[in-house]
């Protein structure tokens, strides 16, 4: 009898690799957005203590020594991207200020992300 040498790949052994590369670039997928997602909740975790910070930094200082309003720097900015810090001081009422901090980044998906923390400071403490 006469017998042919086979070549190439049976339809099984394609269907497996072709299984096995599915499973290697969806894992791959998910490890890359576990990344990004990681890395925004960090930046997102520095931008709330910043913000935090500053306004605690205010409210402790009093009514009377409420800056006017706008941007100011902290050392933890600069492990943002394109991090950048304000403040927004207005008149509740006449005897009460509104305070508003916030700090803006640039997020791993291109858009600019915002966090912001509001307190209201009054003339005789309290709040």
């Amino acid at each position: 009898m006469y017998r042919r040498k086979q070549r190439g790949f049976t339809l099984i052994e394609m269907l497996i690799a072709l299984l096995i590369m599915s499973v290697a670039i969806a894992l791959t997928t998910f490890v890359v957005g576990a990344v990004k997602s990681s890395r925004d909740s960090t930046y997102e975790s520095v931008a709330s203590r910043v913000a935090d910070s500053k306004l605690n930094e205010l409210r402790a200082g009093g009514y009377a020594a409420l800056p006017a309003s706008g941007s100011f720097s902290d050392p933890a900015l600069s492990s943002l991207p394109q991090g950048a810090a304000s403040t927004t001081v207005s008149s509740w009422n006449s005897k009460t200020k509104q305070v508003t901090t916030g700090v803006s980044w640039r997020g791993s998906d291109g858009s600019t992300r915002y966090v912001s923390f509001t307190t209201l400071v009054t003339e005789t403490g309290g709040l």
